[in-house]
């Protein structure tokens, strides 16, 4: 698959210091200006408490138009904007013909909350192979401009130790060596 993924905005250690200030100023307390330790940014992305809202990304991707369509229907801390392909704004083919994969320019502009439930979607493997090969490669791109972010992207069975998909692939079960309770009963 031939996509390009670039980080262009990633939180800043003075990004990081009002996440602090807000999220200090919920339990009454005042930011002193003490460094904010990577301790404390794991702490609090594994809590997800809302100043993590704050701490924002913007993602350029040229990707399948289909996976820009799977990214879209994230719409709650994240602004899409996804090349046209109106036949007046370009003119690679026509738009009553696109196909799916058709090549687009996608830019995201998402905080770090959203970032991860999307990761949690993204990442199961019930979800559209490409797609989640995308995930992957933004995932990996975020953690190599955010350290920090290592271990917070998982496909949403990793976080609630369940699938909680109506069809599971059952990943998660033979993961963790689960006998369900229906299979263990045929036995008797």
């Amino acid at each position: 698959m031939d996509f390009k993924i670039e980080i262009l905005r990633f939180p800043t250690k003075e990004d990081w210091e009002r996440c602090k200030m807000l999220a200090l100023n919920t339990a009454g307390k005042k930011y002193t200006g003490k460094e904010v330790t990577d301790e404390w940014k794991h702490k609090i992305l594994k809590a997800r408490h809302s100043p993590i809202r704050t701490l924002m990304f913007t993602i350029k991707m040229e990707i399948p138009y289909y996976v820009a369509m799977h990214f879209r229907t994230h719409k709650i801390g994240v602004e899409h904007y996804i090349q046209s392909q109106r036949n007046d704004r370009q003119s690679n083919y026509d738009r009553e013909t696109a196909p799916q994969n058709a090549m687009v320019s996608h830019i995201m502009e998402i905080n770090a909350e959203q970032l991860m439930f999307m990761a949690n979607r993204r990442l199961c493997s019930m979800a559209d192979k490409t797609t989640r090969y995308v995930m992957q490669a933004i995932c990996r791109a975020v953690e190599f401009a955010c350290p920090e972010f290592k271990g917070h992207f998982k496909p949403m069975c990793e976080l609630l130790h369940e699938c909680p998909e109506f069809n599971p692939c059952g990943y998660w079960d033979k993961k963790n060596n689960v006998i369900k309770h229906e299979d263990l009963c045929s036995h008797f």
